[in-house]
């Protein structure tokens, strides 16, 4: 009997504590912060019977390329595995064997980095550490859910009938570059950056309300090249756009592999909002269509969720599938005579702007110099006289953070 009253106290104390303490994280401005509420709860019980789980390995077809997970220690994959299972069935608690909360914690947000598919879970989650005197302690995690049931269901559904019609456009025989690119361009497309925006941290948002901000929309482009076969992961921490006075917000981007080299990929970026004049009407932005590490994190930077856990991120160096690359708009040596043929047969073409992306910060401020003071007179005089006009107009946008200037040209 005087066990039996144990029980029914600790059972208690553990009912009474999550009914009055439940802090749901209220989403940011960009990707929502984990917040999580932890508590020890020490029992004591004098015999030694088993504690009950609920934990372990039934699911593994997605560990291989798990970005995240493949970088744990044998203790936080076991908890990873554990609470992606119980995540992904809807549980309302998952028991660990372990009584670091930290480590907990930190293994949840690589699940959900992992996971995007995971939409129903907000991020927040509650810790109840038990001791026993024998020694053994055990964690209750209770992750907290947007979604659940019918609702749940019935918004997979949705989000499944979203990707499928996109898949259905895409020609298989694609290049993984191709696959990437129609990925970036469909979700800028398709996607209304909004701060108000219903679920904007997960992937409902976009595939379904249309409407997001960088959480959602870089998860579901993550979700989106997983199902073309091309690995891609989720990365967060803070940004600032340059040219404004803003200070850096939470942010949130992917890491992306095209044929065995890596790129950051920012579709958020892409859309037109962050980059250009309303003047300027254009639909896409590419600066951010797989880009080099040395280039992002000049505006970028990875945040401490990444930093203080040991993650290794891989080297992304390479243009070789740099959108500027690819499409003859990349310049590594000074070479007047081929930047005016360049902006001499896109006023042929009748081409609204040109760009130049150059491989250095060095050459970019010598590159820029000769183009304004030098070419772009040139180029502008041939405009006129190629297309009968007494005068025209041209502009110019610098990226030093890219070292990337565009002209605009004017036929009227």
């Amino acid at each position: 009997m005087k066990k039996l009253i144990l029980l029914l106290v600790i059972a208690g104390g553990i009912w009474f504590w999550w009914n009055n303490n439940q802090e749901v994280g209220t989403p940011t401005e960009e990707p929502t912060q984990n917040y999580t509420i932890h508590h020890h709860e020490t029992a004591t019980k004098e015999t030694t019977e088993p504690i009950t789980q609920t934990v372990e390995l039934t699911r593994s077809t997605d560990i291989i390329d798990a970005f995240f997970y493949n970088q744990l220690d044998e203790e936080a994959r076991i908890i990873y595995r554990a609470i992606r299972d119980g995540v992904a069935d809807g549980l309302e608690e998952v028991i660990l064997e372990t009584d670091n909360i930290d480590l907990i914690h930190s293994t949840y947000r690589f699940v959900l980095f992992d996971h995007p598919e995971f939409f129903w879970a907000t991020g927040a989650a509650s810790t109840i550490v038990t001791s026993w005197t024998d020694g053994r302690t055990y964690a209750t995690f209770k992750p907290v859910y947007a979604h659940q049931g019918a609702d749940k269901t019935r918004m997979q559904e949705e989000i499944e009938i979203a990707i499928d019609a996109f898949l259905a456009t895409v020609d298989p025989h694609l290049s993984e570059y191709e696959k990437v690119r129609l990925v970036y361009e469909y979700l800028i497309l398709n996607t209304s950056y909004n701060l108000d925006a219903p679920d904007h941290q997960n992937i409902y948002s976009v595939f379904v309300n249309r409407e997001s901000v960088c959480a959602g929309i870089s998860r579901a482009a993550q979700l989106l090249l997983t199902r073309l076969g091309i690995f891609a992961t989720y990365i967060t921490g803070d940004a600032y756009v340059p040219g404004t006075s803003e200070a850096p917000v939470a942010h949130a981007w992917n890491l992306v592999r095209v044929n065995g080299k890596y790129y950051y990929l920012d579709v958020t970026w892409g859309i037109p909002f962050f980059q250009e004049d309303n003047a300027l009407t254009i639909d896409i932005i590419y600066d951010y269509l797989l880009i080099t590490g040395d280039l992002l994190f000049r505006t970028h930077t990875l945040g401490e969720e990444i930093t203080t856990q040991g993650i290794i991120l891989p080297a992304t160096n390479s243009w070789t599938h740099t959108f500027f690359y690819l499409n003859n708009m990349f310049y590594d040596h000074n070479d007047r005579a081929v930047l005016l043929e360049d902006m001499n047969n896109s006023i042929l073409n009748q081409e609204r702007r040109i760009s130049f992306q150059f491989a250095t910060p060095e050459l970019f401020e010598e590159m820029r110099a000769i183009i304004i003071e030098e070419l772009a007179p040139i180029a502008a005089h041939n405009l006129m006289e190629w297309h009968g006009l007494m005068s025209t107009q041209y502009f110019f946008r610098e990226r030093e953070n890219l070292n990337k200037i565009t002209i605009y040209w004017t036929y009227e």
